[in-house]
């Protein structure tokens, strides 16, 4: 929808016909937009009528798009984005398929040697204590590994928007990717405002305006609070983990504020290119550790089913 949009726009449609021909066409699938349209006619803007179906940082970019001129860049780019990440899901989900469902007949497998063959095998024999431990010890992993997910992702949902992206970005795995991120959004909507004419004060201040449990918010609450204890904007930028170290050097370059905007732009469209490759590899590496899940699955398998086997032939032989 929003790369239809900013076409539409590029071709001189007006904001609220442009979403009067996404609305007609589309049918039912954008039926519930259809609010937006009277919004738009009443004058609001389009950020303000699309708040209710967006998330509350895709909102702030929309609006400081709307404000200083960008809308249709902005437009494309989170269409890019949210198309990307469409088409990973997919490729997740493609990826997936094979291994699960060999992980559910291997796993149904083993219930039925379980269940089914080892107890008529001989009803007086008994697994050894390393077959019990070694299943005792997959299960207790397994629950440990839940409980600790749910327990974390409820840490998570408690945290401030800022925090929990700092919390992420210490991971091992995701933790650059949530970098790559945060430095793609919010080095974009500086850029735009630098665009717009605001100074590092001005932009400070707007961000202030914004809803607390935005992230806009309290990174420019954070940055606007270490410039008043005496730390130059670089010292800030290098300190901080959501912000790119190659950003300190474009802001400690002389020039006009118009250049330092359009290379701040520039290097977001960097930051989101490598998000987009690294997503990709991290991708790659799903099949290949699900087959390993799946290889260490069998090697169980294998296991309860002859550690039974021999411990009762060392029965009868006995």
């Amino acid at each position: 929808m929003f790369e239809t949009l900013a076409d539409l726009i590029d071709n001189g449609f007006s904001l609220r016909d442009a979403m009067d021909f996404i609305v007609d066409v589309h049918g039912q699938q954008f039926k519930q937009l259809s609010p937006v349209i009277g919004q738009l006619q009443a004058g609001a803007g389009l950020a303000t009528a699309l708040q209710p179906y967006v998330g509350i940082d895709l909102y702030y970019q929309l609006l400081i798009a709307e404000q200083h001129g960008a809308l249709t860049m902005t437009l494309q780019q989170a269409g890019q984005l949210m198309r990307t990440k469409a088409t990973q899901q997919q490729q997740i989900r493609r990826l997936l398929q094979y291994p699960l469902i060999l992980l559910a007949l291997l796993i149904g497998t083993l219930v039925m040697v379980k269940t089914a063959i080892l107890p008529n095998f001989n009803a007086t024999a008994r697994a050894p204590v390393q077959a019990i431990s070694w299943e005792l010890g997959l299960s207790s992993a397994a629950i440990i590994v839940l409980l600790g997910t749910i327990i974390v992702i409820g840490h998570l949902k408690r945290l401030p928007a800022r925090q929990r992206f700092l919390w992420l970005a210490r991971l091992p795995i995701i933790g650059s990717l949530v970098r790559t991120y945060s430095g793609y959004y919010l080095t974009l909507n500086a850029g735009m405002l630098l665009a717009g004419g605001l100074e590092l004060q001005g932009i400070c201040e707007v961000s202030r305006q914004f809803k607390t449990q935005s992230l806009l918010q309290q990174q420019g609450e954070f940055v606007e609070n270490r410039l008043l204890a005496g730390e130059s904007l670089a010292m800030i930028i290098k300190h901080d983990r959501l912000l790119p170290d190659e950003l300190a050097l474009l802001v400690g370059k002389e020039g006009p504020t118009e250049q330092l905007s359009q290379e701040m732009i520039y290097f977001a469209m960097m930051q989101y290119r490598r998000l987009v490759r690294d997503l990709n590899r991290l991708i790659s590496w799903i099949q290949p550790l699900m087959f390993m899940v799946i290889a260490l699955v069998i090697v169980g398998t294998y296991l309860n089913m002859l550690l039974p086997m021999y411990n009762s032939m060392g029965e009868i032989l006995k």
